[in-house]
């Protein structure tokens, strides 16, 4: 599976070369106890690499082939076991394990309908980080673009950790940005 434009960003080394992880990942990761995490849209595994270092069992998925495997090559030279997978996130028969990961990470992709996908992927008490670009000023919304507050919508009724709009805090971006850091609810047991 190739997505078309992606590829040959990766194919040509414009992408792939940032290292450092997002601050939201850094700053939500190191409050957690390592579990299992899927990196979504991973890309060349910023995160992938930075989570898995830290003792999570990682599985990163980006719809581009030469991400991926520059994921497993760059993974295999630094020992880490990571699970690498391509798939077409868009693709509407794209499924994730429902009630899995400890962790869910999307950053800087904006795909409306994958944020219901994560939040039935994550076990209750997990946490989903997002983050995606929004408009510049003068600007509207648009595919590619999140709405002001359209993010926080997604995850009405789960605990907000962190809900950040504005200039982006990562230097490989320079957009402005939307993040969160929402915890899925417990379960609640009623005992006799």
């Amino acid at each position: 599976m190739n997505i078309p434009g992606w590829e040959e960003k990766y194919r040509s080394g414009e992408r792939g070369k940032e290292e450092k992880p997002t601050a939201l990942v850094v700053e939500t990761a190191e409050k957690l106890f390592p579990g299992t995490v899927i990196d979504l849209a991973c890309g060349a595994g910023r995160h992938t690499f930075y989570l898995a270092e830290r003792g999570w069992t990682v599985t990163a998925v980006d719809g581009s082939e030469t991400a991926v495997e520059l994921v497993r090559r760059r993974a295999a030279a630094r020992s880490l076991d990571v699970d690498a997978r391509v798939a077409d996130l868009t693709d509407s028969a794209f499924a994730l394990p429902q009630v899995a990961f400890d962790l869910i990470v999307i950053a800087y992709y904006l795909q409306r309908d994958l944020f219901a996908k994560a939040k039935a992927a994550a076990r209750p008490g997990g946490i989903v980080v997002a983050i995606v670009h929004t408009p510049e000023p003068g600007e509207t919304w648009s595919k590619k673009r999140a709405a002001p507050g359209e993010l926080r919508k997604f995850f009405s009724g789960w605990e907000i950790l962190w809900d950040y709009e504005g200039p982006s805090r990562d230097p490989a971006h320079r957009r402005p940005v939307a993040e969160i850091a929402a915890q899925r609810p417990h379960e609640r047991y009623n005992l006799r």
